[in-house]
């Protein structure tokens, strides 16, 4: 004897936003900071400190963005 679920039980639907983002917003954002990334470390090492720390302080803070405003949606 097979048992059954009863109606209405199974995921509710999600409503709102959309699964997906922006990728192509998403993908520019992040080659940008890739390409700061790559930067810092070439020239890294003749910035001064705090320079140093601040670039990759703003780095941290455009992924971050690049996932609030156009990543996937969880």
């Amino acid at each position: 004897m097979a048992t059954m679920q009863p109606p209405g039980s199974g995921r509710p639907q999600r409503g709102g936003k959309p699964a997906v983002g922006r990728p192509a917003l998403f993908v520019v954002l992040l080659a940008l900071a890739g390409a700061g990334v790559l930067a810092l470390l070439v020239a890294g090492p003749s910035l001064a400190l705090p320079l140093a720390i601040a670039s990759a302080t703003a780095l941290m803070g455009l992924v971050g963005f690049a996932w609030a405003v156009a990543g996937p949606r969880l």
